[in-house]
C-alpha cells in the first residue's frame, strides 16, 4: 500500500506492518507511529543510517525515541526488492545482500512524492525570477517550500511576498 493513503486513512493494513522507507524523512516516522500506536506489529525498514536521517536532528532523535519506546523495530540500510503473500524482501544498501521479513500482512511504501508546484506554476510570466526550495522544489516541510522572490522589486515598483500560504502582490511604493 501507498503510505499517503495510510495517513489519509482509505489503505487497510494487517496486524503486521513492514514499512519501505526509501526516503528518511517524516512520512516514515509518522506511518510508524501511526500504525504501532493502531495496535499493529510495525518493522520500519530505511534505505539510510536512521529513520528521519534527513529531518532535524532534534526532531529525528526524539521520534527514534518514541518509536523504540512504542515497540517499532528500526531496519537501517534496507531497500525493498519485492514481495509476496506474507513476505518482504531487502536488500542491505552497502553489503548488497539480500534478506527476508516474513510472517508479514502489509508492506507499505513511503518511497517519495509528487512535487506540488501550483504556486510556482500560477506565477509564471511574472517580469521575476522564481527559486524553488526542498528537494528539487518538493520540499520535506512546508517552511522548506516558501518560494523566494524576497526584496526584489520589479521595475514598475511591484514585488511579490509570500503571506499565509498565498502569494500576495504589494505595491512596494
Amino acid at each position: 500500500v501507498e503510505g499517503w493513503s495510510v495517513i489519509d486513512g482509505s489503505a487497510q493494513v494487517g496486524a503486521s506492518v513492514v514499512i519501505a522507507d526509501w526516503r528518511c524523512d517524516w512520512v516514515g516516522l509518522g506511518i510508524a507511529e501511526k500504525l504501532v500506536r493502531e495496535g499493529c506489529q510495525v518493522r520500519l525498514c530505511v534505505s539510510g543510517i536512521a529513520a528521519g536521517e534527513f529531518i532535524q536532528p532534534y526532531v529525528r532523535d526524539k521520534w527514534n525515541g518514541i518509536l523504540h519506546s512504542l515497540g517499532v523495530k528500526v531496519i537501517p540500510y534496507m531497500r525493498l526488492v519485492g514481495a509476496d503473500v506474507g513476505s518482504a524482501y531487502l536488500q542491505h544498501t552497502v553489503s548488497g545482500e539480500i534478506s527476508e521479513i516474513g510472517e508479514i500482512d502489509t508492506v507499505v511504501l513511503a518511497q517519495g512524492h509528487i512535487a506540488r508546484t501550483e504556486l510556482e506554476n500560477s506565477l509564471a510570466g511574472y517580469p521575476f525570477e522564481i527559486h524553488a526550495h526542498g528537494r528539487g522544489g518538493n520540499s520535506r516541510r512546508h517552511e522548506n517550500g516558501t518560494y523566494v522572490v524576497v526584496n526584489r522589486e520589479i521595475q514598475n515598483g511591484t514585488s511579490c511576498r509570500w503571506q499565509s500560504g498565498k502569494a500576495r502582490w504589494k505595491d512596494a511604493a
